[in-house]
């Protein structure tokens, strides 16, 4: 059973169905996005522009002083944000690259860490509904037309509204709205970015340059429930069945999703 991360309509039958599930850490956050040629030069220096080089890539990674994690994910060099939403009148960002990683714009998730003691609910779908009121909060403020909100770093860290663009341009389509994110994510959240993305220009420079753009939310880095499996991978409530992968609560990305399938499918091969 590897039914992905966003499966919420499964989930919920799971749980009618009394299969034993649990609520698990996972994260929420935005899509940065940064002039390519910012992050060349932070990344490869006075040889930025050498044709040998393709577009640089990073990965950051802060503890903060309120024991929350940030981190980047997901990085695309020189690609775009794209819309994700699996539900009507709902906004969900993802980012992807061409295969040439050529385009403008680099692009990558900031995610905050979000634990179960987060909700005041022992239901193991709460998490699946902090996503849900997020991704229904953004439609909503940024205009009710599937456009994404969007705002300036510079202006998410002063707490005020962008009233234009400066030279990066967001790549989100249907469109965007300028919004402020403090109306979107409770405080932790939003705190935690602030403080994450300021400690992150520390370690890679200009990733908190004031004219880059936020663009949210993107909620579905992982999944927020986890399908119990015992020591042989098969669920504990229901005999035959083996919850598998990255949506089932037991990987972390493409490469452990697959080994994870592997191990399923050895399991199930030796019963």
């Amino acid at each position: 059973m590897a039914i992905g991360h966003s499966a919420r309509d499964t989930f919920e039958m799971l749980y009618k169905s009394n299969i034993s599930l649990e609520g698990k850490p996972f994260s929420v956050g935005v899509r940065i996005e940064h002039l390519q040629s910012v992050i060349n030069k932070s990344q490869y220096g006075k040889f930025y522009n050498h044709p040998s080089l393709g577009a640089a890539e990073y990965k950051l990674a802060v503890h903060l002083s309120n024991k929350r994690g940030v981190y980047t994910f997901c990085m695309c060099p020189g690609g775009q944000v794209v819309a994700s939403s699996s539900e009507k009148y709902s906004v969900v960002t993802n980012g992807m690259s061409k295969f040439a990683r050529d385009e403008l714009n680099a692009n990558s998730a900031v995610l905050v860490n979000v634990y179960p003691d987060d909700f005041n609910d022992s239901n193991p779908l709460s998490g699946i509904e902090f996503q849900r009121k997020l991704e229904r909060k953004a439609f909503e403020i940024a205009g009710g037309n599937y456009n994404a909100p969007i705002q300036k770093v510079g202006d998410f860290l002063n707490g005020t509204v962008s009233k234009g663009l400066g030279v990066v341009v967001p790549t989100y389509k249907p469109g965007y709205s300028f919004c402020n994110f403090s109306d979107l994510f409770p405080n932790f959240i939003l705190e935690s970015l602030k403080m994450g993305i300021v400690e992150m220009d520390k370690k890679l420079h200009g990733f908190s340059s004031v004219d880059s753009i936020l663009t949210g939310p993107e909620t579905r880095s992982s999944s927020p429930v986890r399908i119990l499996r015992n020591e042989k991978r098969e669920s504990i409530s229901l005999s035959g069945i083996y919850p598998c992968g990255e949506g089932a609560g037991y990987a972390g990305g493409i490469v452990s999703a697959a080994v994870d399938g592997i191990k399923c499918a050895e399991s199930l091969m030796l019963k």
